[in-house]
């Protein structure tokens, strides 16, 4: 099972589709780094050496690479899922400005980085990723940026209804990237935003099926690496620790209400409460009963 943990409640794209519950907790409510630091040496300890920073967006945390400075001492295999932005230049985030972030320094303390692409147009992306007018202009700078510095870049990809039929010309575009890994996720609505615009995005297993067809007929002769996961296949694939510290694990199969779209989700602990950190671990590493 992977361990995801939310570093920021901040992010530079509002995600129609985001199962992030940053957007619902207590204003600026994060974890402090010594908080992260001291879980993640028990967890290390443990036998867990890998580990996913997501968000929100890591990136727009302000000690990010203090942070990842700690992580990777302790020993960890160190992914993390970002928009990218800051590579690029100084962002503003309301009236916080997150400055900008030096690739050299991310290429020495990270594994892999996960960068969204999720179409082969800036209309398409927008569908489900509202934001800057030349989105996919940006994303292909910062994956050229972490190529340019020897960074794994693994594409992440919501497959749904608004760019379901779009794979071929998606395959193309990733293909020129360079990324070392292609994930392809069919649309999950979990948590608030993504249980409001499930109408708008689901996709079914056979049009995710489809999907998959098309991508690999394409990308028949390129050594990406691709990874189709279907909602059924990541039921208690992977915890996520998120800023208010609850350890969960995503329940596919449970039925979302407009009345509680928290029911998408099993709470097994907290990591702020250290007599929780033997169970999460226990979960991590699938030896819960």
């Amino acid at each position: 099972m992977g361990l995801n943990i939310f570093v920021s409640n901040r992010c530079f794209i509002y995600c129609k589709g985001c199962y992030s519950y940053s957007r619902e907790e207590r204003c600026n409510a994060v974890l402090s780094t010594k908080v992260i630091e001291k879980f993640l040496k028990y967890a290390y300890d443990y036998g867990i050496k890998k580990v996913t920073l997501c968000g929100g967006d890591p990136l727009a945390r302000n000690n990010i690479i203090n942070l990842l400075e700690k992580v990777k001492d302790i020993g960890f295999s160190i992914s993390i899922d970002t928009v990218g932005t800051p590579l690029l230049r100084d962002v503003s985030i309301g009236k916080k400005v997150i400055e900008q972030v030096d690739a050299q320094k991310i290429s020495k303390l990270v594994n892999f980085v996960g960068i969204p692409i999720d179409g082969s147009s800036n209309e398409i992306i927008r569908l489900f990723r509202p934001t800057r007018r030349d989105i996919l202009g940006e994303q292909i700078a910062i994956c050229n940026i972490l190529n340019d510095n020897k960074v794994k870049v693994c594409i992440n990809t919501v497959v749904h209804k608004g760019n379901v039929k779009d794979a071929k010309k998606m395959a193309k575009i990733i293909k020129e990237i360079g990324a070392y890994k292609w994930q392809l996720f069919q649309y999950a609505p979990l948590g608030k935003y993504g249980f409001i615009n499930k109408e708008k995005f689901e996709i079914s297993e056979k049009e995710f099926d489809k999907f998959k067809e098309d991508i690999l007929k394409e990308c028949s002769e390129s050594e990406i690496k691709i990874e189709f996961k279907k909602n059924r296949d990541r039921v208690k694939n992977y915890i996520l620790i998120d800023n208010s510290g609850n350890a969960w694990i995503p329940e596919f199969e449970k039925i979302i209400t407009a009345e509680n779209p928290d029911s998408g989700r099993l709470i097994i602990g907290n990591i702020k409460h250290e007599d929780d950190w033997e169970k999460i671990c226990q979960y991590v590493k699938g030896q819960s009963k």
